[in-house]
């Protein structure tokens, strides 16, 4: 392993400055994953690893785990962590950090069904939780759209608890395009928003798994394109009191409502 004691040594350029994702990283279709689950979730996936950086105890104690995937001998970079926390950026809360190669697109009509799509999602967050509830509710397929973030954001894999990991991904350039494809494979587009011709959630009943349901922004919902795209729009029924759900609680309750179907 190389043992690292200077910020700006160029061999740890991956790792330095990630408070946000250095053009480096998309340049490359690589990410960061922190912390000591997620970087474990990275190394026991089938993603590539390129490189880990972490104190001496976190490298002695997962030495077998790191050497099963392979990552070169100087790939390995070894620091105290005063000073990886001088490179990243940020406060660390675990010395123990990998950079994975985001994976290629699987296919669109290759994704396991259902499918969860994301419309304009603009915050890592919100993203990470949705994974992570996709996962925890037997989803595996997330297709976001061109005005969303990526799953791979540092906050989006931090968030998800490394349950990216596990998930077939789609990003798509054009949602409009993306849903008229799998309409012509016979999918019913579900769409998930409140308005006048929403109907509650429990009456709508899936004949199998060839349907997608979709997500729409923080702020302003799901598109009136997506919308006029839709089979149907189902919504949560709430209080009166309030307008609305955040939309990573809203997928949790909606996904929670069709793993029991």
């Amino acid at each position: 392993m190389i043992d690292i004691s200077d910020i700006n040594d160029e061999r740890i350029a991956f790792y330095r400055s990630l408070r946000y994702t250095p053009k480096l990283h998309t340049d490359n279709r690589a990410f960061i994953a922190e912390e000591e689950k997620v970087v474990l979730e990275l190394l026991q996936s089938d993603i590539d690893v390129l490189s880990i950086f972490g104190t001496s105890d976190y490298l002695e104690r997962y030495a077998s785990l790191i050497e099963q995937c392979r990552v070169p001998q100087d790939q390995i970079f070894r620091a105290d962590i005063s000073l990886m926390k001088e490179i990243v950026g940020y406060r660390l809360h675990y010395g123990f950090l990998a950079i994975g190669r985001q994976p290629q697109d699987t296919p669109l009509l290759d994704l396991p069904r259902p499918l969860i799509v994301l419309n304009a999602l603009a915050n890592a967050e919100n993203m990470g939780s949705i994974v992570r509830n996709a996962t925890a509710f037997g989803f595996k397929s997330i297709v976001w759209d061109e005005a969303s973030v990526s799953p791979y954001l540092r906050r989006s894999v931090r968030v998800s608890m490394g349950n990216i990991f596990q998930m077939k991904t789609y990003h798509s350039k054009s949602l409009v395009s993306t849903l008229k494809d799998v309409k012509a494979k016979d999918f019913e587009v579900v769409a998930v928003e409140i308005n006048p011709q929403s109907k509650p959630l429990n009456s709508y009943h899936p004949k199998d798994d060839n349907f997608c349901l979709i997500f729409g922004s923080e702020g302003r919902g799901i598109s009136d394109a997506v919308l006029e795209m839709s089979d149907r729009i189902i919504h949560i029924p709430i209080s009166k009191n309030v307008p609305s759900l955040n939309v990573a609680s809203s997928t949790a309750v909606v996904l929670n409502h069709f793993s029991r179907l």
